[in-house]
């Protein structure tokens, strides 16, 4: 193809590639979407994931109103395990019975407490509801790749938003005059702005312009 000819070819193909990419980015949100009903309401409370400041402030409420209540039984048992004069056996004990009983007690809380809501609020409805959207949302997705790749003989590798801006770029300014001359051009151009990326990482620069973040996004796109 000519100049002008790749040009208009990549100026057509450019929104259905970019089709592909927001279904991409739908199926990534149904995904996160799904995982979150898993793990239910109580989430923040017990799912090592989804852990946050709420979590630090009801486990420190809990073990408040835990020891206050049981001290006195806790403080019972250890007397018993401390009549044996093993200073070993007197720590585990210390440590079971103040520390890790009263944790373990909290996850089994609330991780039933967290089923119950999920049977309450219907969770396994709308975890269905998420799992045929995402269905659906693969099928458009696998449909979208085979209609663009009946469209270009562009490796698929390069049918992504950002390589086909640059694409349109070299032609647009007569940079390269064919696809091959298009794509080694890219590939030149994208070994040079991730050496810089990772040599701003590595130096602990954690400001990057938009040219080395979207290159660095390029990759991760494609080696997914």
């Amino acid at each position: 193809m000519q100049n002008t000819q790749c040009l208009s070819h990549i100026q057509r193909i450019t929104p259905l590639a970019k089709k592909i990419e927001d279904i991409l980015e739908q199926q990534k949100d149904l995904e996160a979407k799904q995982q979150q009903l898993e793990r239910g309401p109580l989430r923040s409370l017990y799912h090592v994931k989804d852990l946050n400041s709420l979590f630090a402030v009801s486990i420190l409420v809990y073990l408040f109103v835990f020891h206050t209540v049981f001290s006195a039984s806790l403080i019972t048992i250890y007397q018993l395990f401390s009549r044996i004069d093993i200073l070993f056996i007197s720590v585990i004990s210390l440590f079971v019975l103040f520390v890790f009983m009263p944790i373990l007690a909290y996850f089994l809380l609330i991780w039933s407490i967290n089923k119950l809501f999920k049977r309450w609020l219907h969770y396994d409805h709308k975890e269905n509801e998420v799992l045929l959207a995402l269905k659906e949302a693969k099928e458009v997705e696998y449909e979208l790749k085979h209609t663009l790749t009946d469209q270009t003989t562009i490796p698929m590798y390069y049918l992504k938003t950002y390589a086909l801006a640059k694409f349109e770029t070299y032609f647009l300014h007569q940079r390269a005059d064919s696809m091959k001359e298009a794509i080694n051009l890219f590939e030149l151009e994208q070994q040079h702005v991730l050496q810089q990326y990772r040599f701003y990482q590595y130096n602990g620069e954690r400001r990057f312009s938009k040219m080395y973040e979207k290159a660095a996004e390029f990759e991760k796109q494609v080696s997914s």
